[in-house]
């Protein structure tokens, strides 16, 4: 470990708090916010400090000497004739990949040893003739008919910041907590491996699931070409070599961790595919301020004599919130609506040609007069003249965004991803007798979304009833103090145990 301080809670982040804004980063600011008699530390996760890592929060003063690794950052390659791999240890390695490739996770405590022992130097691993005659070995030239430069770099690109994980210095803690599997999630099982302390999982997204999807899409991931045109849809080598990598990752995470929480039924369910135990699996929602939101709109707004409206978008200008399927969306409702403001408002930089495309389809549709991409702003400033939000995205996990703008009487259209049926519609029967909040569609459909725009929009009463269950639903089922309390006794549990075998 880095150095003998302790803290009470070390939390391992990838691409989120407090660096990059968004939902998931939101909810751990409110979290360490909410708990001030513990104190956190975290080790965050970034691709690269060509990147200027500047903080997106104004941190609690419980959180404190952040760690920040990047992932794709070069390593000294220079090799030492002293430090070669020897041939047992190479065995030890190649039995490893054999258990791995059956799912059998029972060497990972001897392999993160030896990686921490300084056995396997990533010169060596990247440079070093064994390595290179296992690489080889697993290729299996015989019968492998893809590329094996393409292979090669795969491998490189898959495997080295893995490498770097492995004998990374944490900080000593009681409790480790991460919120995704993935790269955070094996220094997670790194940290319960050398400490001995529980790893606890928090699962917003399902890592593998929003993995699987960006390769699937990713042009960056070589895949052979057929000349001729196929109409169903099948993943390259490489696409699926990266998979099965974050399947494996993610199975390692979940074998390791002693609780698994996440927000709704279906991630559950997700969780359990991606070899969770059930047992370990733990159901707990997200949660909001309530003095932050109630009462942004006022309570006699006028439904009936209303001419001119307002929608919002709230997220990240990225493929994954699929903001071309609201604009066409928008284009549907404008031609409808001529008096109409729409505000797309989260960060534009993370994926700056996206967000160009985006401009360009604005453009295109012409509806530079209607719609107003703002960057990161105050939700709360805008949420009292907004009449209606709007999620297209292609996978969420429970989104704040909606809890926020329902709580304000704000109701919501949103995509059928994630618990956003649940959130809209109720999750237990007592929920469900509310009423609904809003109108849940298909994914990437532009006409059904705009469809239900306008149903909202243009039925008074519709609206005002949405609007009151909205309300309700939040202020019964999801409030922010109860998610505090239950973690805070969560970490207390934790952090009194015995150290872990």
């Amino acid at each position: 470990m880095s150095s003998d301080k302790e803290y009470d809670v070390c939390l391992l982040l990838e691409g989120t708090y407090p660096f990059v804004a968004g939902g998931v980063s939101t909810w751990i600011h409110n979290l360490i916010k909410g708990m001030p008699e513990l104190t956190f530390t975290a080790v965050c996760i970034l691709a690269s400090s060509k990147e200027k890592a500047e903080y997106r929060y104004d941190v609690p003063d419980n959180f404190v000497d952040p760690k920040v690794v990047y992932l794709h950052d070069k390593v000294d390659m220079s090799r030492s004739f002293f430090k070669k791999i020897s041939a047992k240890d190479m065995e030890w390695l190649k039995r490893f990949h054999y258990r791995m490739d059956r799912n059998d996770i029972s060497m990972v405590k001897e392999m993160v040893e030896l990686f921490r022992d300084g056995k396997f130097p990533i010169s060596e691993l990247m440079h070093g003739k064994r390595p290179w005659d296992l690489l080889v070995e697993r290729y299996k030239p015989d019968t492998n008919e893809e590329s094996f430069i393409d292979y090669f770099w795969t491998y490189r690109f898959t495997h080295l910041p893995i490498f770097k994980m492995l004998p990374l210095d944490l900080p000593k803690a009681k409790v480790y907590h991460t919120i995704s599997t993935g790269y955070a999630g094996l220094l997670g099982v790194v940290a319960r491996v050398m400490t001995g302390r529980p790893l606890l999982l928090t699962e917003h997204g399902i890592y593998v699931k929003e993995r699987k999807i960006e390769i699937s899409q990713a042009e960056w991931v070589y895949r052979k070409e057929d000349e001729r045109l196929r109409i169903e849809s099948k993943l390259g080598a490489f696409q699926t070599f990266w998979i099965r990598m974050f399947e494996q990752l993610a199975r390692l995470c979940y074998d390791y961790s002693s609780a698994i929480y996440t927000l709704y039924e279906g991630n559950r369910d997700l969780e359990i595919q991606e070899g969770a135990d059930p047992d370990k699996i733990r159901i707990i929602p997200n949660g909001i301020s309530l003095d932050n939101f109630l009462g942004l709109k006022p309570a006699d707004h006028d439904y009936m004599g209303q001419t001119e409206f307002a929608i919002g978008f709230v997220g990240r200008v990225v493929p994954i919130k699929d903001v071309k399927t609201f604009l066409r969306a928008v284009k549907i409702v404008a031609i409808k609506l001529e008096k109409l403001k729409v505000y797309i408002m989260g960060p534009t930089e993370e994926d700056k040609e996206y967000y160009e495309e985006c401009v360009n389809l604005v453009r295109l549709l012409h509806l530079e007069d209607v719609i107003e991409f703002t960057g990161k702003v105050r939700v709360t400033d805008y949420l009292p003249n907004l009449d209606l939000i709007v999620l297209t995205s292609i996978s969420e996990a429970q989104p704040l965004v909606i809890m926020e703008a329902n709580c304000a009487g704000i109701p919501a259209v949103a995509s059928d991803v994630g618990s956003c049926r649940e959130l809209l519609e109720g999750r237990t029967v007592a929920d469900q007798a509310l009423g609904p909040s809003g109108i849940v569609t298909k994914v990437a459909d532009p006409v059904s979304t705009g469809e239900a725009i306008l149903k909202i929009l243009t039925s008074p009463i519709l609206r005002s009833k949405m609007s009151k269950a909205g309300i309700e639903r939040v202020k019964t089922f999801y409030k922010e103090s109860d998610l505090n309390e239950t973690y805070l006794n969560i970490y207390k549990d934790y952090m009194a145990m015995d150290d872990l075998e």
